[in-house]
């Protein structure tokens, strides 16, 4: 049986939101949702319940950076990526050089989202290999 992957939508209720939660449905994904940062960190401390992070850049409380800096103070790798409802060179070039893992935007296809789901899974289940087979710590 495949193990199903959990996503964490951390972004305003609106057409985005609606239209990214659909295609991650079809794909099979469990998917949770915040409004906020402050409910983001409350599902991120339940440590192991969410593979990857979907934040987007307008949040009622701080924005995507606030999200990333939530995901990196995780125990392991947690892969984040950013939603933004346009094309921005300047902000792609932000998120990337935060550490984020990719940046989207609408509209949504099934194949590009599943690609990038995939890619960021395999990162994730690497990190964890790595901790696995690091020598213990002196």
């Amino acid at each position: 049986m495949a193990v199903q992957i959990s996503a964490l939508l951390v972004h305003a209720r609106n057409e985005t939101l609606r239209e990214l939660t659909h295609v991650l449905k079809s794909l099979g994904m469990r998917v949770t949702f915040a409004g906020t940062c402050r409910e983001a960190a409350k599902l991120l401390e339940r440590q192991g319940a969410i593979d990857l992070v979907f934040a987007g850049t307008d949040l009622a409380d701080g924005g995507w950076a606030d999200v990333l800096g939530l995901a990196q103070q995780s125990k392991s790798y947690l892969p984040v990526i950013v939603v933004s409802q346009i094309v921005d060179s300047g902000l792609y070039l932000d998120v990337i050089s935060r550490g984020a893992f990719d940046f989207v935007t609408p509209p949504f296809l099934t194949s590009d989202l599943a690609h990038v789901v995939r890619s960021a899974i395999y990162k994730e289940l690497v990190s964890v290999q790595r901790d696995l087979t690091a020598p213990p710590a002196a």
